[in-house]
Formats: structure tokens, sequence, C-alpha cells
């Protein structure tokens, strides 16, 4: 049983033997079963010798996984790069590695907060489809065409997932905008209010400097619609706009979440005048 896989660039065909080898040591003492060697400079010859074993029950589905990952990190970020240039015409180095870091996160599972990005295909199994399907006991064929007309859906994936991450660079730098935006008014504008205090307790309450609770009214009469970060939110949950809008000298939460992105958000905003103690210190303290 002998596969044959051509490269146009040995260094891809240099790559791909250095991973299988260093899978076929680690694997032979579970009777792995199988020789690899490049010919010519650019032709992976690859060898299964196990006769008591069926093919396609234990080789078969070891190298498409191990051609899968190599496709992955070989090509992946390259692809990205290009994609975001020459599809979606960014130029600026920072912009473009953003956005691939986003993409990233994306195709490794770890933006499932962002809408749609549960319709993108799972990219690891169209690729390893597309492997399983043209592999067999007998295979020889060129890895580069292979790549161009066997994983046209990867690609559309790729692109999909491009324009998500797209998105949320927009979003994100529509944030960081406004957060500077208002960070800048906190700055150059006159305190209002000694000090403001916030509760977070799956939501947040707002305190005056006496502790008391702030009413609705109040928030409503502090708030300047001009600077209004929460768009289409209720006051009751608004909690940036009214408290940049208090103009207060110094900020205190109390919170077991500092990490919260309001939190966060509000860091951004007040920098040093901004306290932030455990929940428990104003449960103790001041109640």
């Amino acid at each position: 049983m002998l596969i044959a896989i051509h490269f146009e660039e040995g260094e891809d065909c240099k790559a791909l033997y250095t991973q299988l080898e260093h899978y076929f040591q680690k694997f032979s003492m579970i009777g792995l079963g199988g020789t690899i060697k490049i010919e010519d400079k650019s032709s992976l010859l690859i060898e299964y010798d196990r006769k008591d074993v069926d093919f396609y029950e234990s080789f078969h589905p070891f190298l498409s996984s191990v051609l899968t990952d190599f496709v992955i990190e070989s090509h992946e970020d390259e692809w990205l790069h290009d994609i975001v240039e020459t599809m979606f015409y960014f130029q600026d180095e920072e912009e473009k590695r953003q956005i691939v870091s986003i993409a990233h996160a994306i195709l490794e599972g770890d933006r499932t907060d962002l809408p749609k990005v549960n319709e993108l295909l799972n990219r690891r199994a169209v690729i390893y489809e597309a492997f399983a399907s043209h592999l067999d006991e007998n295979t020889d064929f060129h890895y580069e065409p292979f790549l161009t007309f066997r994983l046209r859906d990867y690609g559309e994936c790729l692109i999909d997932c491009v324009e998500l991450a797209i998105d949320e660079y927009m979003l994100e730098q529509e944030y960081q905008n406004m957060i500077e935006g208002l960070r800048k008014y906190v700055n150059e504008h006159q305190p209002k209010m000694d000090s403001v205090y916030l509760i977070h307790n799956k939501s947040f309450t707002f305190l005056d400097e006496q502790f008391r609770k702030m009413t609705k009214d109040e928030l409503l009469f502090y708030l300047n619609n001009d600077i209004v970060f929460e768009q289409e939110v209720e006051i009751e949950e608004m909690v940036i706009s009214p408290l940049v809008s208090m103009l207060p000298k110094s900020v205190y939460i109390f919170s077991d979440n500092p990490d919260h992105g309001i939190i966060i958000s509000i860091q951004s905003i007040f920098q040093e005048r901004l306290h932030v103690y455990p929940l428990k210190m104003y449960e103790k303290e001041w109640r």
C-alpha cells in the first residue's frame, strides 16, 4: 500500500515529512506500521505495511488527520492575511494583524459570543472529509492542485470567518473611540460630585455620597444626552452614561467580578479615579 504526494515546494514536502516522521516514531510502539521517505526532494512516499489491520480503520483516519492539521498550521495564517488584503482591501499591517487574530479566535471556537458564528462550517471537518474521500490504499496526487480544487468549501469558510472578524474589529474600534471620547470628556470637565458608589451584584446600583440609592429621576437629572454610551437602553439599565454625566471626582465599585466588561470600561474612562473593592467590604462596612 503506497501513497505518493507530490509538492511544488520542497519546503512543504520536508515539513510534512518531519511531522509524519515524528508521529511514526511516537506511535510505532503501538503498531502504527509504516515507512516514509522523500524522493527527488519534492515527493513524499508513505507506505503502510500492516496486513492484519484494516487500512480504513487505522492508517486512513490517522493520515487524514495529520494532513488536516498540516494544512491549517502551514497555510491558514497566510490565506487569512491574503483574504483580508485582496478581498477586503485592508493594507495597514496592524489592522490586518488584529483582524486575523480575531479570525483565528473564531475558527478555534473562542468567540462563540459573536452573531452568526455558529453558522460557520467546521473547517477541520471540511478539510478532513476532503482528504478522507480522496485517500485510498494506493493514491498518487499533487498537493497544491488538491488544495485549489478540493478545498473550496474551506476557502469559503475562511472568507465568511474574515467577514465576521472585520465586523467585530470595526465594532471594537468604534467602542475604543467612544471610550477615548468619554475619557477626554471626564478629564476636560470639572467634577460635579466628590464620590459615586456602584454596587455590583448581578446588576449595578448607584449610591450617592451619603450611600443612599439614587432614583431613576436623579439619574435622568444628571444624564447628558450628548454623551450617551448605551444606545436604546432604559435609564435603569445604563451604567457608563449616567456615571460619566455625573463627573465624579472618585468612583468606588464594590464587586466580586472586577473583570466584568462594564467595570473594565469604567476603568478605561476614569483610570486612577476608580477604586474597586470586594462586595463583602460594602456589606460589612456600609450596609
